[in-house]
């Protein structure tokens, strides 16, 4: 073998190795599956649905899948336009509700 084949097997074992302990490095807010949800009270009927249905996960999809709609109306909207911090506990800014409520939100 030569020096280049040699260079590499080594690049390629150091990039096998990132994509292996890629999932032991993700955030709460990478977390698809999530588990429960951490709210026991809900505001909102989207919230309450989803996560009776499959958890803090499924309500993140539900949520993405409304912000994703509601950009439609607002462009400027992201998580953080309701939220303070992403995961695990979502709370909700001081006005956060109120716009999801004006975007059509229920």
């Amino acid at each position: 073998m030569n020096k280049f084949t040699i260079s590499m097997l080594f690049v390629g074992a150091i990039a096998l190795c990132g994509v292996a302990m890629s999932p032991l490095t993700a955030t709460a807010d990478d977390d698809e599956g999530g588990g429960k949800c951490f709210r026991t009270k809900f505001e909102t009927k989207l919230g309450a649905d989803s996560c009776a249905k499959g958890g803090q996960g499924e309500a993140k999809k539900a949520f993405k899948a409304w912000t994703a709609e509601a950009k439609k109306t607002d462009a400027t909207l992201s998580c953080k336009s309701c939220h303070t911090k992403m995961g695990p506990e979502f709370p909700l800014t001081a006005d956060g509700l109120e716009k999801y409520k004006k975007l059509g939100g229920k």
